[in-house]
C-alpha cells in the first residue's frame, strides 16, 4: 500500500468528473450572462452556477449563437437582449416580461413562455415546434414569423401551420 486510503482513491474520478462539468459549465455557456446589467448582484452567479435565474433582470446583452439549453428563466425581465441563433430547448420563461428581444432564428423547440409578458419581441425564422405561450400577453410580436408546430398560442388553440 502506498499509505493512501483505498476510498480517497476511489472518490477522485467522481470529484475530477465534478470539477470538469463545473468548469465547463462556468466557463462556456453561463459566462456570456457576465455581460448582463442585473437587478440583484447574485443573479448572473446564480444563472452560471443553476442554470437558473429566477425573478432576474436583463439589459442590453447580446447573446446570439449560444447554447443554452433547458435554463430556468420564470419570472425573469429581459429587455434590450439578443437571443438570435441562440439554441434554448426546453428553457423556462414562465411569468418572464420581455421588452425588446430578438429570438430571430433561436432554436426554442419546446420553449415555455406560459403567462409571460411579449413587447415588441421577435421570433422570426424561430423554431417555435412544441412551444407554449398558454395565457402569454403579447403586443407588438408576431408569433406567426416562427415555425409553428405543436405550438400552444396565447389563445389556447393550437397552431400546426408549418408541420410537414
Amino acid at each position: 500500500m502506498n499509505g493512501t486510503h483505498p476510498r480517497s482513491r476511489a472518490l477522485r474520478p467522481a470529484a475530477f468528473w465534478f470539477r470538469s462539468v463545473a468548469g465547463l459549465l462556468l466557463g462556456g455557456v453561463m459566462l456570456s450572462f457576465g455581460m448582463a446589467s442585473a437587478q440583484q448582484a447574485g443573479d448572473t452567479d446564480q444563472l452560471r452556477t443553476l442554470g437558473q435565474c429566477r425573478g432576474c433582470s436583463f439589459e442590453k446583452l447580446e447573446l446570439n449563437g449560444r447554447r443554452m439549453m433547458g435554463v430556468n428563466l420564470t419570472e425573469a425581465r429581459f429587455r434590450d437582449v439578443d437571443f438570435s441563433q441562440t439554441g434554448m430547448n426546453i428553457a423556462i420563461f414562465d411569468f418572464a416580461v420581455l421588452e425588446n428581444v430578438s429570438f430571430a432564428s433561436a432554436d426554442l423547440n419546446g420553449v415555455s413562455f406560459r403567462g409571460a409578458r411579449l413587447i415588441n419581441v421577435s421570433f422570426e425564422n424561430a423554431d417555435l415546434r412544441g412551444a407554449v405561450f398558454e395565457d402569454a400577453t403579447v403586443e407588438g410580436t408576431d408569433l406567426q414569423a416562427g415555425n409553428l408546430c405543436n405550438t400552444q398560442m396565447p389563445n389556447e388553440t393550437m397552431d400546426n401551420s408549418d408541420c410537414d
